[in-house]
C-alpha cells in the first residue's frame, strides 16, 4: 500500500525492546507487529529510490507493506511539510514543526499499521531531524533524541539504512532535479554538516543503523546490498 498523502515515490531489523523506545503493546502479542524500516541520508543520496525499491520487493513477495515519508504522511503533516520546506524558520521552530507532524504521522498511520502486522517503510524519520536541525543549529543531536522521547514517546525504527554518498555528488544530483526546496538550495558546507550528522547518528546507534555505501554503485547494486541485511 502506498500512502496516499506521500505524493512522491512510495516508500520497512527489529524495534528496540527498550520500553523507552516502544509504543504501548497492551492487548497485542509482540509477534503480530510489523517491521519499521527507515531510510536516511542527505539530499540526492538516493534514499527515496531505495525506499521504493524495497517496497516493491516486499510487495512482490506478498508482504503487507506501507510506504510513507517524513515530513509528511498524513494530510496535516503534508501541510506542515510545505511550510517547513519553503519558509525561513529558526532551528527550534523547524524542530517543533517536525515533531508535530511526526506525532500526527505516528499516531494516525505508522503505529496503527504496525499493530496490524504491516511492515512500514519510511523515507526519513528522527535521524534526519538530528542531522538537519540538531547538527546544524544550536540544539544538538542529543537534545533532538531527548525531545523525541519526551514528545513522541521514543519509538525508533527496527532498522535504518543510511545511504552514504559524498555530499558533493549527492547535492549535484539534487540540484539537477530542479524545483529545489530551501534545504537543497543551501551551500555545500551545510550539506557536509548534515552528512557528518548522519555519520554521528550511525555511530551512536550501531545496532540499528546500517551504513550503505552508495558511491560508484548502481541503484540495483545498492538495493542488493540492502536486501542482504533483511531476513526475507
Amino acid at each position: 500500500m502506498i500512502n496516499e498523502y506521500s505524493n512522491s515515490e512510495n516508500y520497512p531489523k527489529k524495534i528496540s525492546e527498550s520500553e523507552d523506545d516502544r509504543f504501548s503493546r497492551s492487548g497485542a502479542s509482540a509477534c503480530t507487529f510489523g517491521k519499521f524500516i527507515t531510510f536516511e541520508g542527505g539530499e540526492g543520496c538516493g534514499k527515496s529510490t531505495q525506499s521504493k525499491m524495497l517496497y516493491e520487493h516486499l510487495n512482490a513477495k506478498n508482504v503487507k507493506v506501507l510506504l510513507t515519508r517524513e515530513v509528511g504522511g498524513t494530510l496535516e503533516a503534508e501541510r506542515i511539510r510545505d511550510i517547513l520546506l519553503h519558509s525561513q524558520l529558526l532551528s527550534m521552530t523547524e524542530v517543533m514543526l517536525v515533531m508535530a507532524a511526526r506525532f500526527e504521522h505516528l499516531n494516525k498511520l505508522i503505529i496503527p499499521a504496525l499493530k496490524q502486522g504491516t511492515w512500514v517503510i519510511c523515507d526519513r524519520f528522527v535521524d534526519s531531524t538530528a542531522a538537519y536541525q540538531g547538527k546544524n543549529g544550536d540544539i544538538g543531536i542529543d537534545k533532538i533524541f531527548a525531545m523525541h522521547r519526551e514528545i513522541i514517546g521514543g519509538l525508533l525504527p527496527d532498522l535504518t539504512f543510511f545511504i552514504d554518498l559524498t555530499p558533493e555528488i549527492a547535492l549535484a544530483r539534487a540540484k539537477n532535479r530542479g524545483d529545489n526546496n530551501k534545504f537543497e538550495n543551501k551551500e555545500l558546507e551545510f550539506h557536509e554538516s548534515v552528512h557528518k550528522g548522519f555519520v554521528e547518528v550511525s555511530e551512536k546507534f550501531k545496532e540499528r543503523v546500517i551504513k550503505v555505501k552508495a558511491e560508484g554503485l548502481t541503484e540495483v547494486e545498492i538495493h542488493a546490498n540492502i536486501l542482504r541485511h533483511l531476513d526475507l
